[in-house]
């Protein structure tokens, strides 16, 4: 049974666990920083270090910030750099680890470590910026950038809920943030349930949130990874 290497290639870390067949970690998630404005090749390299002691796997799995199209990077918007665009991550890491690999959305990939896979079930993801991604019984749907769209007070929601304004507006104008745009994406998809992660979700407690909205450990991030080689995920390759 294959053991599979998740990654997360954030905008401030990149993270790697070790998945066994039925998506239990056998260890504790390791992490270094993102290299800043750094190329595609550059960011594997930096991958391959921190991979490197935990031991050999079968297959890999990647969730990256930015919209993805047939397995193709179209924007990195938290990268700092416009040299992803038109990549294809996955052939290049299945090529540096000659494993095979599959890449999605960070915000797809975190989802997937957590939904039900019952009805309307969205992701949200607070870090560097915000992800997003929507589900309906378990399946992703199309991918929508929802972090690029104007948020009327902000020049983009990355902007409205991301990590620089939770350092400059402080905490309590940030989480008003937060939480008007899950009402706004509830008026949106009209959510059975929405999963809140990501590094900065951390600061809110499950009696701040609406009932319709549960709190995703960041771990789901990779654990999500597993996931991704199940046929009904074929969808997000075409």
């Amino acid at each position: 049974m294959p053991t599979t290497l998740a990654l997360d290639i954030g905008g401030t870390y990149l993270k790697a666990a070790l998945l066994t067949p039925q998506g239990e970690m056998t260890h504790e998630p390791v992490r270094c920083p993102t290299p800043a404005g750094a190329p595609p090749a550059t960011v594997l390299e930096a991958i391959a270090t921190l991979v490197a002691p935990l031991g050999g796997f079968d297959r890999l799995s990647i969730g990256f910030p930015g919209a993805i199209r047939g397995g193709i990077i179209l924007t990195a918007p938290n990268l700092g750099s416009d040299v992803w665009h038109g990549t294809d991550l996955a052939a290049l890491a299945a090529a540096r680890f000659g494993r095979p690999a599959r890449l999605a959305n960070d915000a797809t990939m975190h989802g997937l470590g957590v939904i039900r896979g019952a009805g309307i079930e969205v992701a949200l993801t607070l870090g560097t910026g915000m992800g997003f991604a929507l589900f309906r019984d378990g399946v992703p749907a199309p991918q929508i950038e929802l972090g690029r769209h104007p948020a009327g007070e902000a020049p983009s929601y990355d902007d409205f809920v991301g990590d620089a304004t939770y350092r400059q507006a402080g905490m309590a104008a940030w989480k008003q943030n937060v939480l008007t745009t899950i009402g706004r994406c509830a008026a949106l998809v009209n959510f059975d349930h929405l999963y809140l992660g990501g590094g900065n979700a951390r600061h809110f407690t499950a009696e701040e949130l609406p009932g319709t909205v549960s709190l995703a450990l960041n771990a789901a991030g990779l654990q999500g990874g597993i996931k991704l080689w199940r046929p009904e995920m074929d969808i997000i390759y075409r």
